[in-house]
């Protein structure tokens, strides 16, 4: 995964998330508020229409309480009752506090109890209590009764709540509603416009990945004159200079990869060129290489490597001195101590340079044999590298088939007679194989017939 990728519902979920939270914040503020400025107003609603019920009631009440008419009390007191749902009760009671009407008709007489409760109110006029009895809540009003700034007694209003608390819980629902239809809309409107805001984004997350991938032309449609529009446009911009850059960056690669080839050649070229007879030796080695590599189903790249490996295989030879390398005689065991450490003293010569350190096996091993028997650390099967693999039968079969200093070039045939007699002593069985089948490939415009030399 790249680092710069983003999916596609990241931004917009954290969007809608944040956008959600604010909106359900907002409404549960405001379903607070609104519940409880309601649940005052209805309170106030009731306590107000008592008092005036009381405040009403007590007028008649004083002319009739001096008047001692105890049927207009009566009839005072049932008509509010009967007019008045919420009242609970209603009591005229004299200076004394004793009952003189009543809306139980079995009360009168008797001494009215008042009730404790918290006190809302206590104003000159009117005095409301709260009062909880049984579990049950209701307000009780008392309104004096005067006459001549006398006071002759009171009225006494109870309140029932069970109206005040079916209007509060049916507006508490509706509210409710209210605030779950508001988050769904907003729920809605907020996953448009996190989509509407969050699509120019993936796009250009979705370009940059496609860019990583290796696409060229990547352009992606504006959809908008806003900041993100411009980016957008930038980012169009920006994926044609990258795409010209790459193709400058190829082409400066492969004239650089050129390059680099030509003077790995021209170096062995002028290694082979120290003595005649092994002129081209490196150039021969790498044909015969190719041709076992491409059987083997190495890639380009691979070929590539391999082929370099070829050119610089005998590149320690440098430090060999020319008495040793271009003597007629056959060498001493002394000189042929000296020249067998041509692969390590090539080895040493490939690593000062890094990039040259990937062809260090094929050079150090490509004197190993198959057995274990060859030079210079008595590597044996898969521990010797591919690339040495195939260079060492390249190379004695190229060796075989150019003249020495000390003996002539022998046919082709007999070479790849030789190569297979040492199968599975000197060379892998597999790669021989393989390189035979590459010989009897040859057209005859292919056969290797180049200019003799030893090596």
């Amino acid at each position: 995964m790249s680092w710069f990728r983003i999916r596609p519902w990241g931004i917009r979920l954290k969007m809608t998330l944040i956008t959600l939270t604010l909106i359900a914040t907002t409404t549960f503020g405001s379903f607070i508020v609104i519940t409880s400025v309601m649940n005052d107003f209805l309170l106030d609603s009731l306590l107000e229409r008592g008092e005036s019920i009381a405040m009403s009631a007590a007028t008649p009440a004083g002319f009739n309480i001096l008047a001692d008419n105890q049927l207009a009390l009566d009839n005072l007191v049932a008509k509010i009752k009967e007019s008045q749902p919420d009242v609970a009760y209603i009591s005229i009671v004299d200076h004394k506090g004793v009952i003189l009407a009543h809306s139980r008709l079995s009360a009168v007489g008797e001494t009215f109890a008042d009730k404790k409760g918290r006190l809302i109110e206590n104003l000159r006029s009117v005095k409301v209590k709260e009062i909880q009895s049984d579990g049950v809540l209701s307000y009780q009003i008392k309104a004096p009764v005067r006459f001549a700034d006398n006071r002759v007694g009171d009225v006494i209003v109870g309140l029932k709540t069970d109206t005040m608390l079916a209007a509060r819980q049916a507006a508490h629902r509706r509210i409710f509603w209210i605030s779950v239809l508001a988050m769904s809309f907003g729920a809605v409107g907020t996953l448009i416009l996190a989509s509407f805001l969050t699509a120019p984004i993936e796009r250009l997350a979705a370009g940059v990945s496609r860019l990583q991938s290796g696409h060229k032309n990547v352009e992606i449609r504006v959809t908008s004159r806003d900041e993100l529009g411009e980016l957008t446009r930038s980012f169009n911009e920006m994926s044609k200079t990258l795409l010209a850059q790459q193709e400058s960056l190829k082409k400066y690669s492969k004239n650089l990869e050129d390059s680099y080839t030509s003077m790995v050649r021209i170096l062995a070229a002028a290694l082979d060129a120290r003595d005649q007879y092994t002129l081209g030796h490196s150039e021969r080695v790498a044909l015969l290489a190719l041709r076992i590599g491409r059987k083997l189903g190495l890639d380009e790249q691979e070929l590539k490597d391999l082929e370099i490996a070829c050119f610089l295989h005998d590149i320690g030879k440098i430090r060999i001195p020319d008495m040793i390398l271009a003597k007629t005689e056959p060498l001493s065991e002394k000189e042929y101590e000296i020249i067998k450490q041509h692969p390590g003293y090539g080895a040493g010569i490939l690593k000062l340079s890094v990039s040259l350190h990937k062809y260090i096996p094929a050079v150090l091993q490509h004197h190993e044999w198959y057995n274990g028997q060859g030079y210079p650390n008595g590597l044996k099967g898969e521990q010797i590298h591919l690339y040495a693999q195939i260079v060492a039968i390249a190379d004695c079969y190229d060796a075989m088939t150019t003249s020495r200093p000390y003996r002539t070039e022998i046919s082709e045939s007999r070479a790849a007679r030789e190569i297979e007699k040492y199968k599975g002593i000197r060379f892998s069985p597999h790669l021989v194989d393989i390189f035979i089948e590459t010989l009897d490939d040859f057209d005859k415009e292919e056969t290797i017939s180049f200019p003799g030399g030893a090596v």
